[in-house]
């Protein structure tokens, strides 16, 4: 017992080091293992686009479809307050989105994005959700396409596409 109030005490101290000491960016292959256990606190450093996620597909002797923007939400219930694995599964997988936007934007423009860990998660998370909304169809091609979006209460203010894959099965 007396190991995992050391290591709490180490964990929050570490994050409470992190919050006034920010020289640098902590980088490595060791740090990315490990940064599923840290938020994403980047949404408070300024106010700027969102990445958003979309996805077209079409069956396999057919066209494509319209990008449809895809973001997981759960309704809300009293009973999600208490226990809510979905929620915290559509948010991961949203964390997942911002951190391919990240790990795009370090690349720099122009470099293949294939190589990365985030994104061939967000490519299988794509293909599911076409077999999700090809339901009546067997085989099929989808695409994902990550924007950069500044929304407002009007609409869109922008639109940037940073990252299309090529076809895929799904």
């Amino acid at each position: 017992m007396h190991i995992w109030v050391v290591l709490f005490v180490l964990y929050f101290g570490l994050l409470g080091f992190g919050m006034f000491y920010r020289q640098q960016t902590m980088r490595g292959p060791w740090f990315f293992l490990l940064r599923a256990f840290f938020p994403n606190w980047q949404f408070y450093h300024l106010v700027g686009p969102v990445p958003h996620l979309y996805v077209r597909f079409a069956p396999a002797d057919g066209e494509w479809g319209e990008w449809q923007w895809i973001y997981p939400r759960q309704p809300r219930t009293v009973w999600r307050l208490f226990h809510n694995p979905w929620g915290n599964r559509d948010l991961a997988l949203q964390n997942l989105v911002d951190h391919l936007s990240s790990d795009t934007k370090e690349l720099g423009e122009g470099a293949d994005a294939s190589h990365l860990v985030s994104y061939q998660l967000v490519c299988r998370y794509a293909q599911q959700m076409a077999r999700q909304n090809m339901a009546q169809a067997n085989q099929g091609m989808c695409q994902l396409e990550l924007r950069l979006e500044r929304p407002s209460p009007h609409g869109l203010i922008s639109s940037d596409t940073v990252l299309r894959s090529p076809s895929m099965p799904c």
